[in-house]
């Protein structure tokens, strides 16, 4: 399975446990959090990710649909 780097970017008032469940859906689906941002600029992760969870994330969020990211 190929595994290729993203990053995940939060809209602003994200809850802490809303990024914190993607995460551990990240880890759950075989990729890696390679860093955490949490600023007032940023709030996100870099991480590895199989394609086929990358293309459920990217389409979930298209458009601004996704609640959170």
């Amino acid at each position: 399975m190929s595994h290729k780097p993203y990053m995940v970017i939060f809209k602003d008032g994200c809850p802490q446990s809303a990024i914190d469940e993607q995460k551990s859906k990240v880890q759950q689906a075989g990729g890696t959090i390679k860093q955490t941002f949490d600023s007032s600029i940023m709030k996100g992760f870099a991480a590895t990710l199989p394609e086929s969870f990358a293309q459920e994330l990217t389409t979930a969020s298209v458009g601004g649909k996704h609640e959170h990211m």
